[in-house]
């Protein structure tokens, strides 16, 4: 069943091209980064795929093709479907994710390259949809009590550095490979700016405001 659902992957990219394999993107890269804060009913959903296209660039709508994902090539299936929601499973993710490498010119899960692999691996480790909701359930300055604001400084001063170690080497090394977590490693520094930004006011990211000494640099070391 895994040869065939990643030669229908393959077929699928071969007919829609570039635009197939940015939806097929958007769809791994869904399935991957929904924040765990919410309701999951399948592995993504209709609105984070539109969301992720436009992140990539693309103001398109992938109705059209994933339906025929479902219907045509079998890759996915609905798993909930209403008037204002509707999600999917992925029947065979390491097929998905192995026609995207191939349409990318790698091999699956990074090839040979173990520093990319375990990039991903430590970015996962921090749980970054965890402390996306972490963050945006913390009020506004003015009503944050003494408990909220200790924990916005243990994410400020314990997760936040290694985040920022992931982000620095990803945009310089794997950009294009890592796109996804990169967006959402920004999502959440933006959101912790938001929390700790005077009233009308933004703050600039710089990545040496977050940079701690030896201990937690060396957690992103190669």
């Amino acid at each position: 069943m895994a040869s065939g659902l990643a030669d229908a992957a393959r077929e699928f990219l071969a007919v829609y091209g570039e635009r197939g394999y940015l939806v097929l993107r958007a769809i791994r890269d869904a399935a991957r980064l929904t924040p765990g804060g919410r309701v999951r009913l399948g592995d993504f959903d209709y609105k984070s795929v539109k969301r992720r296209l436009k992140e990539l660039g693309v103001d398109y709508n992938p109705s059209l093709l994933l339906a025929r994902l479902e219907k045509e090539y079998g890759l996915i299936e609905t798993t909930y479907k209403s008037g204002s929601q509707h999600w999917w499973r992925i029947l065979d993710p390491r097929a998905l994710e192995e026609a995207i490498a191939e349409y990318e010119g790698r091999e699956p899960g990074g090839g040979g390259d173990p520093r990319l692999r375990l990039l991903r691996i430590q970015f996962y480790a921090l749980q970054p949809d965890r402390l996306l909701e972490e963050l945006r359930r913390l009020p506004a300055r003015p009503r944050r009590g003494s408990r909220e604001e200790d924990e916005l400084r243990r994410i400020a001063l314990r997760d936040l550095p290694l985040l920022v170690e992931f982000l620095e080497r990803a945009r310089s090394e794997y950009p294009d490979e890592l796109s996804a977590e990169i967006d959402l490693a920004e999502r959440i520094l933006a959101e912790a700016e938001s929390k700790v930004a005077p009233a009308g006011a933004g703050l600039q990211y710089q990545a040496p405001l977050y940079r701690v000494r030896e201990p937690v640099k060396d957690g992103f070391e190669g």
